[in-house]
Protein backbone atom coordinates (compact mmCIF):
# COMPACT_ATOMS: atom_id res chain seq x y z
CA UNK A 1 0.00 0.00 0.00
CA UNK A 2 2.85 2.78 0.86
CA UNK A 3 4.36 1.63 -3.01
CA UNK A 4 1.03 2.42 -4.16
CA UNK A 5 0.65 5.97 -2.44
CA UNK A 6 4.05 6.87 -3.48
CA UNK A 7 3.38 6.03 -7.26
CA UNK A 8 0.23 7.95 -7.14
CA UNK A 9 1.93 10.92 -5.50
CA UNK A 10 4.59 10.85 -7.84
CA UNK A 11 2.16 10.67 -10.85
CA UNK A 12 0.03 13.41 -9.34
CA UNK A 13 3.23 15.53 -8.73
CA UNK A 14 4.00 14.60 -12.49
CA UNK A 15 0.58 16.40 -13.52
CA UNK A 16 1.26 19.20 -11.34
CA UNK A 17 4.32 19.95 -13.35
CA UNK A 18 3.02 19.83 -16.48
CA UNK A 19 0.11 22.36 -15.53
CA UNK A 20 2.71 24.11 -14.33
CA UNK A 21 4.93 24.68 -17.54
CA UNK A 22 1.96 24.93 -19.63
CA UNK A 23 0.41 27.66 -17.61
CA UNK A 24 3.60 29.40 -17.56
CA UNK A 25 4.95 29.32 -20.79
CA UNK A 26 1.76 29.50 -23.01
CA UNK A 27 0.64 26.53 -25.59
CA UNK A 28 -1.76 27.16 -28.39
CA UNK A 29 -3.21 23.31 -29.61
CA UNK A 30 -5.24 22.56 -32.51
CA UNK A 31 -6.37 18.63 -32.07
CA UNK A 32 -8.36 16.62 -34.54
CA UNK A 33 -9.42 13.48 -35.91
CA UNK A 34 -6.89 12.30 -37.83
CA UNK A 35 -8.28 8.93 -38.48
CA UNK A 36 -11.20 10.53 -39.76
CA UNK A 37 -8.85 12.21 -42.95
CA UNK A 38 -9.70 11.40 -47.10
CA UNK A 39 -7.20 8.96 -47.41
CA UNK A 40 -7.04 10.26 -50.86
CA UNK A 41 -6.24 13.56 -49.82
CA UNK A 42 -3.87 12.68 -47.11
CA UNK A 43 -1.83 10.74 -49.76
CA UNK A 44 -1.69 14.20 -52.28
CA UNK A 45 -0.66 16.17 -49.20
CA UNK A 46 1.94 12.95 -48.60
CA UNK A 47 3.21 13.22 -52.10
CA UNK A 48 3.16 17.38 -52.79
CA UNK A 49 5.28 16.86 -49.16
CA UNK A 50 7.96 14.21 -50.41
CA UNK A 51 8.37 16.26 -53.38
CA UNK A 52 9.48 19.90 -51.22
CA UNK A 53 11.66 17.85 -48.82
CA UNK A 54 13.34 15.34 -51.80
CA UNK A 55 14.59 18.69 -54.08
CA UNK A 56 16.30 19.80 -50.80
CA UNK A 57 18.23 16.49 -50.14
CA UNK A 58 19.34 15.73 -53.38
CA UNK A 59 20.77 19.75 -53.04
CA UNK A 60 22.81 18.46 -50.31
CA UNK A 61 24.68 15.64 -52.61
CA UNK A 62 25.51 18.14 -55.24
CA UNK A 63 28.86 20.95 -55.51
CA UNK A 64 27.67 24.23 -55.47
CA UNK A 65 28.40 27.22 -57.79
CA UNK A 66 29.90 31.02 -56.66
CA UNK A 67 27.28 33.09 -57.69
CA UNK A 68 28.40 35.83 -55.71
CA UNK A 69 29.82 38.96 -56.18
CA UNK A 70 33.34 38.83 -58.12
CA UNK A 71 35.59 41.84 -56.85
CA UNK A 72 35.76 43.37 -53.65
CA UNK A 73 38.22 46.14 -52.44
CA UNK A 74 41.46 45.46 -50.45
CA UNK A 75 40.73 45.24 -46.72
CA UNK A 76 41.83 48.32 -44.83
CA UNK A 77 44.35 46.87 -42.09
CA UNK A 78 43.51 47.84 -38.19
CA UNK A 79 40.15 48.04 -38.13
CA UNK A 80 38.61 47.29 -35.17
CA UNK A 81 35.38 45.00 -35.17
CA UNK A 82 32.91 44.04 -32.62
CA UNK A 83 30.85 40.56 -32.67
CA UNK A 84 27.91 40.59 -30.24
CA UNK A 85 25.83 37.13 -30.91
CA UNK A 86 23.00 36.55 -29.77
CA UNK A 87 24.50 34.17 -27.22
CA UNK A 88 27.09 31.99 -27.47
CA UNK A 89 25.39 28.83 -25.82
CA UNK A 90 23.49 28.41 -29.01
CA UNK A 91 25.99 26.28 -31.39
CA UNK A 92 24.07 28.63 -34.54
CA UNK A 93 25.28 31.80 -32.51
CA UNK A 94 28.49 30.66 -32.09
CA UNK A 95 30.20 29.10 -35.63
CA UNK A 96 29.96 32.16 -37.06
CA UNK A 97 31.26 34.35 -34.19
CA UNK A 98 34.27 31.91 -34.24
CA UNK A 99 34.40 31.93 -37.68
CA UNK A 100 35.01 36.22 -37.87
CA UNK A 101 36.86 36.26 -35.10
CA UNK A 102 39.56 33.72 -36.56
CA UNK A 103 39.49 35.29 -40.73
CA UNK A 104 39.43 38.88 -39.87
CA UNK A 105 42.64 38.49 -37.71
CA UNK A 106 44.16 37.63 -41.85
CA UNK A 107 42.39 40.58 -43.04
CA UNK A 108 44.81 42.65 -39.99
CA UNK A 109 41.60 43.33 -38.32
CA UNK A 110 41.62 43.49 -34.26
CA UNK A 111 37.87 41.27 -33.54
CA UNK A 112 36.32 41.11 -29.87
CA UNK A 113 33.18 39.05 -29.24
CA UNK A 114 30.76 40.69 -26.80
CA UNK A 115 28.66 37.20 -25.88
CA UNK A 116 25.05 38.53 -26.10
CA UNK A 117 23.86 35.94 -23.84
CA UNK A 118 20.26 35.65 -24.94
CA UNK A 119 19.56 39.07 -22.87
CA UNK A 120 18.43 41.65 -25.11
CA UNK A 121 19.83 44.49 -22.10
CA UNK A 122 23.43 42.30 -22.29
CA UNK A 123 23.57 42.82 -26.33
CA UNK A 124 21.91 46.37 -25.72
CA UNK A 125 25.42 47.17 -22.81
CA UNK A 126 27.38 45.16 -25.18
CA UNK A 127 26.64 47.39 -28.36
CA UNK A 128 26.79 50.65 -26.26
CA UNK A 129 30.04 50.03 -25.62
CA UNK A 130 31.35 49.00 -28.68
CA UNK A 131 30.35 53.08 -29.24
CA UNK A 132 32.29 54.25 -26.51
CA UNK A 133 35.38 52.21 -28.02
CA UNK A 134 35.28 53.53 -31.03
CA UNK A 135 35.33 50.82 -32.98
CA UNK A 136 35.15 50.94 -36.84
CA UNK A 137 32.21 48.20 -37.38
CA UNK A 138 30.38 46.14 -35.60
CA UNK A 139 28.17 42.61 -36.57
CA UNK A 140 25.24 41.75 -34.61
CA UNK A 141 24.42 37.93 -35.06
CA UNK A 142 20.88 36.74 -34.70
CA UNK A 143 20.50 40.06 -32.84
CA UNK A 144 16.95 41.64 -32.62
CA UNK A 145 17.67 45.15 -33.98
CA UNK A 146 14.24 46.47 -32.42
CA UNK A 147 15.17 45.65 -29.30
CA UNK A 148 18.59 47.22 -29.04
CA UNK A 149 17.28 50.04 -31.27
CA UNK A 150 18.83 52.80 -29.07
CA UNK A 151 22.34 51.93 -29.35
CA UNK A 152 21.88 51.13 -33.05
CA UNK A 153 21.15 54.76 -33.75
CA UNK A 154 23.95 56.00 -31.51
CA UNK A 155 26.54 53.86 -34.01
CA UNK A 156 25.14 54.85 -36.94
CA UNK A 157 24.91 58.57 -35.93
CA UNK A 158 28.81 57.63 -34.79
CA UNK A 159 29.82 56.36 -37.84
CA UNK A 160 30.36 52.71 -37.09
CA UNK A 161 29.45 50.30 -39.79
CA UNK A 162 27.02 47.90 -38.64
CA UNK A 163 26.03 44.70 -40.64
CA UNK A 164 23.07 42.11 -39.36
CA UNK A 165 23.94 38.18 -39.63
CA UNK A 166 20.33 36.44 -39.32
CA UNK A 167 18.13 39.75 -38.93
CA UNK A 168 15.50 38.92 -41.63
CA UNK A 169 14.44 42.17 -41.04
CA UNK A 170 16.39 45.45 -39.75
CA UNK A 171 15.39 48.78 -38.21
CA UNK A 172 16.50 50.89 -39.66
CA UNK A 173 16.65 48.85 -42.96
CA UNK A 174 19.45 50.66 -44.21
CA UNK A 175 21.17 48.26 -42.34
CA UNK A 176 22.50 45.13 -44.30
CA UNK A 177 21.50 41.31 -43.57
CA UNK A 178 23.79 38.48 -44.40
CA UNK A 179 20.87 35.73 -44.78
CA UNK A 180 18.86 33.19 -46.68
CA UNK A 181 14.52 32.26 -46.83
CA UNK A 182 14.33 31.53 -43.33
CA UNK A 183 10.60 30.93 -44.09
CA UNK A 184 11.83 28.25 -46.93
CA UNK A 185 13.85 26.32 -43.99
CA UNK A 186 10.51 26.06 -41.62
CA UNK A 187 8.37 25.10 -44.98
CA UNK A 188 10.73 22.42 -45.40
CA UNK A 189 11.21 20.49 -42.31
CA UNK A 190 7.13 20.96 -41.80
CA UNK A 191 6.98 18.90 -45.78
CA UNK A 192 9.81 16.73 -44.19
CA UNK A 193 7.69 15.83 -41.35
CA UNK A 194 4.24 15.20 -43.64
CA UNK A 195 6.09 13.02 -45.81
CA UNK A 196 7.97 10.58 -43.29
CA UNK A 197 4.76 10.78 -40.50
CA UNK A 198 2.48 9.59 -43.90
CA UNK A 199 0.40 12.31 -43.15
CA UNK A 200 -0.52 11.12 -39.84
CA UNK A 201 1.20 14.04 -38.26
CA UNK A 202 1.10 15.89 -35.00
CA UNK A 203 3.84 18.65 -34.78
CA UNK A 204 5.23 19.99 -31.80
CA UNK A 205 6.45 23.70 -32.71
CA UNK A 206 8.47 24.96 -29.93
CA UNK A 207 8.91 28.59 -30.66
CA UNK A 208 11.47 30.74 -29.23
CA UNK A 209 9.62 34.03 -28.94
CA UNK A 210 12.88 36.08 -28.24
CA UNK A 211 13.91 36.37 -31.89
CA UNK A 212 12.71 37.72 -34.60
CA UNK A 213 14.31 35.21 -37.33
CA UNK A 214 12.76 32.25 -35.09
CA UNK A 215 9.13 33.28 -35.07
CA UNK A 216 8.77 35.50 -38.70
CA UNK A 217 11.27 33.23 -40.46
CA UNK A 218 11.60 28.86 -39.43
CA UNK A 219 8.50 29.36 -37.20
CA UNK A 220 6.08 31.14 -40.01
CA UNK A 221 7.33 28.96 -42.87
CA UNK A 222 6.46 25.69 -40.94
CA UNK A 223 2.70 27.38 -39.62
CA UNK A 224 2.04 28.51 -42.93
CA UNK A 225 2.75 25.24 -44.76
CA UNK A 226 1.11 23.09 -42.25
CA UNK A 227 -2.12 25.72 -42.18
CA UNK A 228 -2.50 26.27 -45.87
CA UNK A 229 -5.56 23.83 -46.84
CA UNK A 230 -4.82 20.47 -48.50
CA UNK A 231 -0.73 20.30 -47.34
CA UNK A 232 -1.57 18.63 -44.01
CA UNK A 233 -5.74 17.49 -43.58
CA UNK A 234 -6.00 16.84 -40.41
CA UNK A 235 -2.95 17.06 -38.98
CA UNK A 236 -2.80 18.36 -34.94
CA UNK A 237 -0.40 20.88 -34.68
CA UNK A 238 0.86 22.95 -31.01
CA UNK A 239 2.89 25.67 -30.54
CA UNK A 240 5.30 25.71 -27.55
CA UNK A 241 6.43 29.52 -26.64
CA UNK A 242 9.69 29.08 -24.82
CA UNK A 243 12.34 31.83 -23.58
CA UNK A 244 15.88 32.77 -23.92
CA UNK A 245 16.12 33.20 -20.19
CA UNK A 246 15.17 29.55 -19.53
CA UNK A 247 17.37 28.04 -22.64
CA UNK A 248 19.74 25.98 -19.55
CA UNK A 249 16.90 25.17 -17.19
CA UNK A 250 16.13 21.91 -16.62
CA UNK A 251 12.89 22.34 -14.98
CA UNK A 252 11.51 24.69 -17.03
CA UNK A 253 13.57 25.24 -20.41
CA UNK A 254 12.77 24.05 -23.68
CA UNK A 255 13.62 20.33 -23.12
CA UNK A 256 11.12 19.79 -20.14
CA UNK A 257 8.64 21.65 -21.88
CA UNK A 258 8.52 19.36 -24.50
CA UNK A 259 8.22 16.38 -22.47
CA UNK A 260 5.87 17.89 -20.31
CA UNK A 261 3.59 19.11 -23.41
CA UNK A 262 4.45 15.36 -25.11
CA UNK A 263 3.24 13.67 -21.90
CA UNK A 264 -0.10 16.25 -21.69
CA UNK A 265 -0.80 15.85 -26.06
CA UNK A 266 0.12 11.72 -26.67
CA UNK A 267 -0.92 12.55 -30.07
CA UNK A 268 2.11 14.56 -31.16
CA UNK A 269 4.87 12.66 -32.86
CA UNK A 270 7.45 15.04 -34.37
CA UNK A 271 8.79 18.06 -32.77
CA UNK A 272 10.91 21.07 -34.47
CA UNK A 273 13.54 23.50 -32.73
CA UNK A 274 16.25 25.37 -33.63
CA UNK A 275 20.23 23.59 -33.71
CA UNK A 276 20.89 23.68 -29.75
CA UNK A 277 17.29 24.19 -28.51
CA UNK A 278 16.53 20.49 -30.74
CA UNK A 279 19.53 19.16 -28.81
CA UNK A 280 18.49 19.65 -25.78
CA UNK A 281 14.78 18.52 -26.87
CA UNK A 282 15.94 15.49 -28.15
CA UNK A 283 17.93 14.34 -25.06
CA UNK A 284 15.38 14.89 -23.28
CA UNK A 285 12.55 13.24 -24.74
CA UNK A 286 15.18 10.52 -25.33
CA UNK A 287 15.45 10.37 -21.34
CA UNK A 288 11.48 10.48 -20.93
CA UNK A 289 11.35 7.26 -22.88
CA UNK A 290 9.78 8.73 -25.98
CA UNK A 291 12.79 7.86 -28.76
CA UNK A 292 10.75 5.44 -30.82
CA UNK A 293 7.45 7.70 -30.67
CA UNK A 294 8.72 11.11 -31.38
CA UNK A 295 10.66 12.21 -34.44
CA UNK A 296 12.51 16.07 -33.97
CA UNK A 297 12.78 18.28 -37.04
CA UNK A 298 15.50 20.98 -36.90
CA UNK A 299 17.69 23.60 -38.23
CA UNK A 300 21.35 24.52 -38.97
CA UNK A 301 23.07 21.01 -38.81
CA UNK A 302 25.17 21.77 -36.40
CA UNK A 303 27.74 18.44 -35.49
CA UNK A 304 25.77 17.56 -32.03
CA UNK A 305 22.86 17.65 -33.65
CA UNK A 306 23.69 15.46 -36.84
CA UNK A 307 25.26 12.90 -34.55
CA UNK A 308 21.48 12.16 -32.76
CA UNK A 309 20.21 11.62 -36.14
CA UNK A 310 23.58 9.59 -37.32
CA UNK A 311 22.41 7.57 -34.36
CA UNK A 312 18.93 6.77 -34.68
CA UNK A 313 17.82 9.03 -32.19
CA UNK A 314 14.79 11.51 -31.60
CA UNK A 315 16.07 14.14 -34.33
CA UNK A 316 15.33 12.72 -38.17
CA UNK A 317 16.50 15.78 -40.34
CA UNK A 318 18.22 19.20 -40.26
CA UNK A 319 17.43 21.91 -42.67
CA UNK A 320 21.16 23.37 -43.06
CA UNK A 321 22.85 26.13 -44.31
CA UNK A 322 26.35 27.22 -44.62
CA UNK A 323 26.80 29.02 -41.37
CA UNK A 324 30.50 30.09 -42.07
CA UNK A 325 29.54 31.01 -45.37
CA UNK A 326 27.82 33.58 -43.64
CA UNK A 327 29.95 34.64 -41.45
CA UNK A 328 32.59 35.29 -44.42
CA UNK A 329 29.43 37.63 -46.78
CA UNK A 330 29.23 39.49 -43.24
CA UNK A 331 32.70 40.17 -43.59
CA UNK A 332 33.04 40.75 -46.94
CA UNK A 333 30.26 43.64 -46.13
CA UNK A 334 32.00 45.21 -43.64
CA UNK A 335 35.14 45.58 -46.08
CA UNK A 336 32.85 47.53 -48.97
CA UNK A 337 31.46 49.62 -46.18
CA UNK A 338 34.50 50.26 -44.78
CA UNK A 339 35.67 50.96 -48.31
CA UNK A 340 32.82 53.44 -48.75
CA UNK A 341 31.15 50.73 -51.14
CA UNK A 342 27.75 49.59 -50.96
CA UNK A 343 27.44 46.08 -49.20
CA UNK A 344 26.15 43.25 -51.59
CA UNK A 345 22.94 41.20 -51.08
CA UNK A 346 24.13 37.37 -50.93
CA UNK A 347 20.84 36.25 -50.00
CA UNK A 348 20.65 34.23 -53.23
CA UNK A 349 23.72 32.93 -53.51
CA UNK A 350 23.68 31.31 -50.14
CA UNK A 351 23.55 27.60 -50.96
CA UNK A 352 20.66 25.52 -48.25
CA UNK A 353 20.00 21.87 -48.29
CA UNK A 354 18.05 18.75 -45.96
CA UNK A 355 20.12 16.10 -43.90
CA UNK A 356 18.49 12.47 -42.72
CA UNK A 357 20.04 9.84 -42.12
CA UNK A 358 19.62 8.11 -45.30
CA UNK A 359 21.52 10.81 -47.33
CA UNK A 360 24.02 11.03 -44.93
CA UNK A 361 25.06 7.50 -45.62
CA UNK A 362 25.44 8.59 -48.81
CA UNK A 363 27.67 11.35 -49.04
CA UNK A 364 31.49 10.83 -49.57
CA UNK A 365 34.16 10.02 -46.71
CA UNK A 366 35.98 13.19 -47.11
CA UNK A 367 32.29 15.82 -46.96
CA UNK A 368 30.77 13.16 -44.20
CA UNK A 369 33.98 14.01 -41.99
CA UNK A 370 33.74 17.75 -42.65
CA UNK A 371 29.85 17.21 -41.36
CA UNK A 372 31.17 15.48 -38.32
CA UNK A 373 33.61 18.31 -37.08
CA UNK A 374 32.56 21.73 -38.53
CA UNK A 375 28.83 21.38 -40.06
CA UNK A 376 27.73 21.46 -43.80
CA UNK A 377 29.95 24.03 -45.65
CA UNK A 378 27.89 24.38 -48.92
CA UNK A 379 29.82 21.90 -51.17
CA UNK A 380 31.43 24.89 -52.50
CA UNK A 381 35.06 26.10 -51.18
CA UNK A 382 34.04 29.79 -50.38
CA UNK A 383 36.74 30.22 -47.83
CA UNK A 384 39.22 30.20 -50.66
CA UNK A 385 36.78 32.02 -53.45
CA UNK A 386 36.36 34.86 -50.27
CA UNK A 387 40.31 35.28 -49.95
CA UNK A 388 40.89 35.94 -53.76
CA UNK A 389 38.28 38.07 -53.15
CA UNK A 390 40.06 40.45 -50.49
CA UNK A 391 43.35 39.40 -52.12
CA UNK A 392 44.89 37.27 -49.49
CA UNK A 393 44.19 34.02 -51.25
Amino acid sequence: MAIARTASHRRGVVVAIIGVILLLTGCSTAQSDRSAVDPAAREAAVEKARGGAAELLDAGMHDNQWTGPETSPPPRPGLRITLIPEQMASTGSSRPAKAIESEVKKLGWVPKISDGQGKPEVQLNALNTAVDEKVDAVILIFVDTTRVQSALQRALAAGVKVVTLGSLKNTPDTVPDVSFDWVRAGESVAQYAVWKSGGDLGMLQMRNADLYIVVNGQYKGSQDYLDTPGNCPGCDVVTQDWSLATFEDPTIGPAAQAVATRLANPQLNWVSCFDSCLFRVSNGLNRAGFTDSVSGAGFDCNPENLDIIRAGGVQKVCFADPREWLAYAAIDNVNRMTNGLPAFDFTESIPVALFDKDSLSQLPPDRSAELETKGWQGNFDFRAKFEQLWGIG
